[in-house]
């Protein structure tokens, strides 16, 4: 069979694709190299009878119109706001998206918007004929792009704990500096979350694919893109798999970050010199390691649990990050999973997010002293909050950036594909005439975290690469 379009991996992103173009009626298959769809998304067992996804505790909302288009509610997918308490050795604080009041409602608020109009706005381009880079206009948030996060925050009359509260939020399993110009833009992605868990989502993506008539190739990863015609017309053929077989589809999209795209399906010298350049210059920044632990009771607490934030500690994290060091004090964020299906009825769940956490240490490899030395860091936070914690782990499990690297396939470990600055997130450029996800090689669309929509908003960028494919389909490009 000749599909109309293959997806390179069946994470939240790969499924959106897939459900988009299904729904309008193409013959599209998912090729994952796992042996099931949902990617990061999908628990696993730590310690028997112990599970949790090893990678994230939440993701970022479905924008409203996309959570609709794909048919999510009906299938068990349910919206609901993102609650975190801010914990020190004297006070604790509570914030929830929604709930909260006076300047740090108003504030998140305004990031929502934001993040809001980007998405739909992101969604809405792609579906024209042809988007081209010098039509955009400003992009809401683009003043952030060129404040820092400490900033916005100072100006936002917050008291001190609100200030350093959502300034953890915000940075939560990062590296940015607050005090640089651009962190700001960390505050698009504090947004709400969806309610019952990862594999909540992961199972109503997998089902709206299925009725969509999407098909799946599981076991075996795409190794090359099939192309013909030279370098200025060079179009989809078919998708190369690691076994020698081939599956021959009239285009493709790539949910891999962008320098995994291009780095595994092309050779340099078979792309254009824009592309090589501006695959060299982006940056990936893996800055995040988990800690995962079992227990024997179940802990006090809802929500994200950030311990003793500060500015100054995230700028001091980010600093050593840089360096290829682990700082002193390494940003925390503690979440006890209240999904019963993921621990025996006595026992629980507690995750620890570290950020600042370098993918590439400058005295050497990441061996067994050094991913000990994170699981103290992660221990220490969980016994400022609970007193007494250590007594009660049964068993913990270190999961270190090259870990993330070698299970999801997203280079240096890095879960956003990128980093989230202004001249890569809101900013990038086109490769020639056209803009992402477009490609110079037609029939080759990109749908990876990275992208504007992707960094703040879950199923977007999938969804865009998807609208891109089908506007380029209605205009005879992709015959």
């Amino acid at each position: 069979m000749r599909y109309d379009a293959a997806i390179i991996g069946a994470g939240a992103e790969g499924l959106a694709a897939a459900i988009v173009l299904g729904q309008a009626g193409l013959r599209v298959i998912v090729i994952e190299r796992g042996s099931q769809a949902g990617g990061r998304l999908l628990a696993r067992q730590f310690h028997p009878g112990f599970r949790c996804p090893p990678f994230v505790d939440g993701v970022d909302e479905v924008p409203a119109p996309l959570f609709w288009r794909l048919d999510l509610a009906r299938r068990g997918a349910i919206a609901a706001p993102r609650t975190s308490s801010a914990v020190w050795p004297d006070r604790r604080h509570t914030l929830a998206l929604g709930a909260c009041g006076g300047a740090a409602a108003k504030l998140l608020a305004v990031a929502g918007e934001r993040r809001r109009e980007i998405a739909e706005r992101v969604l809405e381009m792609q579906t024209r004929p042809l988007f081209r880079r010098d039509e955009m206009r400003a992009w809401p948030g683009e003043d952030w792009a060129t404040r820092s996060l400490a900033d916005v925050l100072a100006r936002a009359a917050l008291s001190d704990d609100e200030r350093e509260h959502i300034a953890a939020w915000a940075l939560s399993g990062a590296a940015a500096d607050p005090f640089i110009d651009g962190s700001a833009l960390q505050l698009l992605g504090a947004g709400g979350r969806l309610a019952g868990g990862t594999e909540r989502l992961a199972g109503a993506l997998i089902a709206a694919a299925k009725a969509a008539g999407v098909d799946f190739s599981f076991g075996l990863e795409a190794s090359d893109l099939h192309r013909r015609g030279g370098d200025r017309d060079a179009r989809i053929t078919g998708i190369g798999l690691a076994d020698g077989s081939e599956i021959a589809a009239r285009s493709a999209i790539s949910t891999l970050d962008l320098k995994r795209t291009f780095l595994t399906f092309f050779t340099w010298n078979s792309l254009p010199n824009a592309v090589v350049q501006r695959v060299n210059a982006f940056r990936v920044a893996g800055s995040t390691a988990r800690v995962l632990f079992a227990l024997d009771r179940m802990p006090a607490g809802d929500g994200a649990i950030h311990v003793a934030p500060s500015l100054e500690r995230l700028s001091e994290a980010s600093q050593s990050w840089r360096n290829g060091v682990l700082a002193e004090h390494l940003p925390a964020t503690l979440n006890v999973a209240r999904d019963p299906s993921l621990a025996p009825p006595s026992g629980a769940v507690v995750t620890a997010t570290l950020g600042a956490v370098p993918f590439r240490l400058f005295d050497g490899a990441w061996t067994r002293e050094k991913r000990e030395l994170l699981r103290r860091r992660a221990l220490e936070a969980a016994e400022l909050v609970w007193p007494g914690f250590a007594d009660s782990v049964v068993a913990a499990e270190v999961v270190a950036p090259p870990d993330i690297e070698d299970a999801l396939g997203v280079t240096d470990g890095d879960l956003n594909g990128g980093e989230i600055a202004a001249d890569q997130t809101l900013g990038a450029e086109p490769w020639s005439e056209e803009a992402l996800p477009r490609t110079p090689i037609a029939g080759l669309y990109l749908a990876g975290s990275y992208l504007t929509a992707g960094a703040f908003a879950t199923c977007a960028a999938g969804a865009a690469a998807a609208n891109a494919l089908l506007a380029d389909r209605a205009r005879g490009r992709l015959r």
